[in-house]
Parts: C-alpha cells; sequence; structure tokens
C-alpha cells in the first residue's frame, strides 16, 4: 500500500531513528511541497484528514507542512497514479489539478519515470511542459507543476539529507524560541 505521511512527522522519526531512518524508508519520495492543501477523508490510503500545523502546536514545523508520498513498487504494478479523483493511488486535492494527471512508472534500476496523461491538464517537469504519453526518467531534485501544486522528486539518499536539514532547522527553530524573551 502506498504510504502518505506529513514531512513534520518523518522529521521526527529521522531524529529518534537516526542512520535506521533510511532502512526503515529506503525508496523514493515525492514531496507536495508546503501549502494550503487536505487529504479528503474518503481516501483509502490515509487516515483522516491532514491540516496543516496550528500556532498552538508549538513543535510542529512553524509554517506550513509538506505531505510526503512513498514511491514504493506495489507488487504486481509497476505504475502509481496521481490526480484529484480519489482512484489514484496518491490523491492531490487541488481544483488546479486534474482527476487523472500523472503516472509514475517504477524503473528496473529502482528510480522512476514520468508520464503526463492525455486528459490530464498541463504539467511542468523543471519548468518545461510535458508532452502527454512521454516518460521521463525523474532525478532528485526535480520539481512538477500540476496546477498550483509544487511536487519535488527525491531518491532516498537525497531524501534522507533533507530530512536531517529540515531537522537541524526545527532543533535551531525551537532553541531560538526557547532562548527568547516572553
Amino acid at each position: 500500500m502506498a504510504r502518505a505521511l506529513l514531512l513534520s512527522l518523518l522529521v521526527r522519526q529521522h531524529l529518534a531513528l537516526k542512520e535506521k531512518f533510511r532502512a526503515r524508508y529506503p525508496h523514493c519520495w515525492l514531496v507536495w511541497e508546503a501549502g494550503v492543501w487536505n487529504v479528503p477523508e474518503s481516501s483509502e490510503q490515509n487516515h483522516g484528514t491532514t491540516r496543516l500545523p496550528t500556532s498552538e502546536l508549538y513543535d510542529c514545523l512553524p509554517s506550513g507542512d509538506a505531505m510526503c508520498f512513498e514511491l514504493a513498487p506495489v507488487p504486481g504494478r509497476d505504475e502509481l497514479s496521481l490526480g484529484r479523483a480519489s482512484h489514484n493511488t496518491f490523491v492531490i486535492n487541488d481544483a488546479t489539478v486534474s482527476r487523472e494527471h500523472l503516472v509514475l512508472h517504477a524503473r528496473p534500476d529502482g528510480g522512476w519515470a514520468v508520464e503526463a496523461l492525455t486528459q490530464g491538464g498541463p504539467a511542468l517537469l523543471s519548468g518545461k511542459l510535458m508532452r502527454p504519453g512521454q516518460h521521463t526518467p525523474l532525478e532528485s531534485g526535480m520539481q512538477l507543476q500540476l496546477g498550483d501544486v509544487r511536487l519535488t522528486f527525491h531518491d532516498a539518499d537525497s531524501f534522507h539529507l533533507r530530512m536531517g536539514h529540515t531537522a537541524t532547522l526545527m532543533l535551531a527553530n525551537q532553541r531560538g524560541s526557547r532562548e527568547s524573551p516572553a
């Protein structure tokens, strides 16, 4: 089953697990960057609605959170669908995203390729318009733009680095807020 997890949760796991984080999360990831979003309650792969952290939750990331989609091959299927409709592997609940927008294809080398669908709206990959039906290999740091939604692709190593960097920033912000006068 495909997993969608909050970046703030993964950062906390990165802090707790340290080097064991890589073993627990060995796959590539697609990160729906911070913004206004939610996951519909009817989505089978998620449990409830996701909301941005509130200011009362001082230990959350300070501004917005990101949703992280684990790109793990599903046994018997080498494709993961992405779009607004609830039947997609990953649901992007945003009016600027098509019901069926993209398909991600597992590659034999463990990487992923992306394909814009003919019935989907425009999709940009690293700022260039994607042609529907064409498989394009993804590399770490590449950004997909679907309407107002921005997604960043990470291989396992770059995702681990991002978690470490984000954890360092989060800890620095927490230390700074504790030292500030009230």
